[in-house]
């Protein structure tokens, strides 16, 4: 992952690959979504459909939640202003360091790829240094 400051038009460009990866995660939690309609309705017969169109009604409503939890939430924007960001939010998932900016928006840009404590201190120093919050 790649942040660069340009001082010019006072924004941030995140390169992560992160718009693709969101791209693919949308897409397949469409497909999952009409798999879930049409698989109960098209193929199950009628004694499988009390126990299976259960499940399937399950993991439709899981897949539509989760897609519209990242249409809502969920920003992929790789070339933000300062002035669109709240704070960088630091939370601590599993035993691991998460970290994502806080928009004013109310949607979360995810810093993924930061793994190695150099790059966190690097990234914090940044942020830091353009008036970004840190919390």
């Amino acid at each position: 992952m790649k942040i660069t400051f340009n001082e010019k038009e006072k924004s941030i460009e995140i390169k992560d690959g992160l718009k693709w990866q969101y791209q693919l995660l949308k897409i397949s939690l469409i497909f999952t979504i009409m798999n879930a309609v049409l698989f109960p309705v098209f193929v199950l017969e009628k004694i499988q459909l009390e126990w299976m169109g259960f499940i399937w009604i399950i993991v439709g409503l899981a897949s539509l939640v989760i897609l519209i939890y990242t249409f809502l939430k969920k920003s992929t924007s790789e070339k933000m202003k300062l002035s669109e960001i709240t704070s960088l939010t630091e939370k601590n998932v599993f035993g691991r360091k998460r970290f994502s900016l806080q928009l004013k928006n109310g949607k979360y840009r995810d810093l993924m790829e930061l793994k190695k404590e150099t790059d966190i201190s690097e990234m914090k120093e940044l942020f830091r240094n353009i008036g970004i919050k840190t919390t």
